[in-house]
């Protein structure tokens, strides 16, 4: 790990600037893991915007750290889901290329130091996965709601590397509307799950503002019918079973089921139009 009484924290860059209060912030973290400290340094210094930065890389080991030899589980739990946030957002994992977010150094650090960051980052990666068990154990004794599980699974699944379905966790964590595009016409809608009712329905209008006439009924599918390339859709499956997340084993099997697009009528698959470009 990058120490923290290092000079090269100073050239280490953040949202607004250098990193150096970083290894403060740290410090503070480590002797009392408060809510104004870790939010000043989560949200102000390693990830704004959905972006992380070089600092980030170096920040985590210490985080990783303090979720291996805390014994509240609530500090666990909140460095395990934050991390796996910043995970997520990573430009690129696990590539023969070191992280995009040095590119823009200036002046540029050495290769062999930015090595020496990702590589220590990477450990700390690996360390922070393999708390999911026990992470997992304590939310379901805890009877943490559904959407702090959603996040728990995003950052499960981000450790595990389906980084795409912790990107759709995250993106819709309150899990009450997700947004396609059909491939067909490229025409967007809108996903709801029904009020009243087990099931989805898809509206070329936004509910909130026109109303839900028109909807198109989403075809469910079995989850044992999912295709070994669909893989990580059985991981987040297992998961969310693991977990007991009842909303999430609810929608999946419509979120990778079928519906007639409402603008055009072209049928189409729900699950790969919900990932990122």
């Amino acid at each position: 790990m990058l120490d923290l009484s290092s000079p090269v924290w100073q050239q280490l860059h953040g949202p607004f600037g250098t990193a150096e209060a970083v290894p403060g912030l740290l410090q503070q973290l480590q002797d009392d893991y408060t809510k104004e400290i870790k939010d000043e340094l989560y949200w102000e210094h390693l990830f704004h915007q959905d972006t992380i930065y070089s600092c980030t890389f170096a920040a985590v080991p210490y985080l990783s750290q303090l979720a291996r030899q805390s014994d509240d589980p609530e500090v666990k739990l909140d460095v395990y889901v934050n991390c796996g946030i910043f995970l997520t957002n990573q430009l690129t994992v696990n590539s023969e290329n070191l992280p995009a977010e040095f590119a823009h150094q200036n002046p540029p650090l050495a290769e062999e130091l930015v090595q020496e960051i990702y590589t220590a980052y990477l450990s700390a990666v690996d360390h922070l996965g393999k708390l999911s068990e026990e992470i997992f154990r304590y939310a379901r004794a805890a009877h943490k709601d559904d959407q702090e599980k959603r996040y728990i699974l995003a950052a499960d699944a981000a450790y595990r590397g389906d980084r795409a379905v912790a990107g759709i966790l995250l993106t819709y964590s309150e899990g009450d509307e997700y947004m396609v595009g059909c491939p067909s016409c490229y025409e967007e809608m809108y996903i709801w799950p029904n009020e009243n009712s087990p099931g989805m329905t898809a509206y070329s209008d936004d509910p909130v503002f026109n109303g839900k006439e028109n909807g198109q009924a989403v075809t469910p599918s079995e989850i044992g019918s999912v295709r070994p390339e669909d893989s990580p859709l059985a991981r987040l499956w297992q998961a969310a079973h693991t977990i007991k997340n009842g909303q999430l084993l609810e929608q999946l099997p419509y979120l990778c089921g079928h519906v007639s697009c409402p603008a055009c009528g072209e049928a189409l698959d729900i699950w790969p139009e919900l990932f990122p470009l």
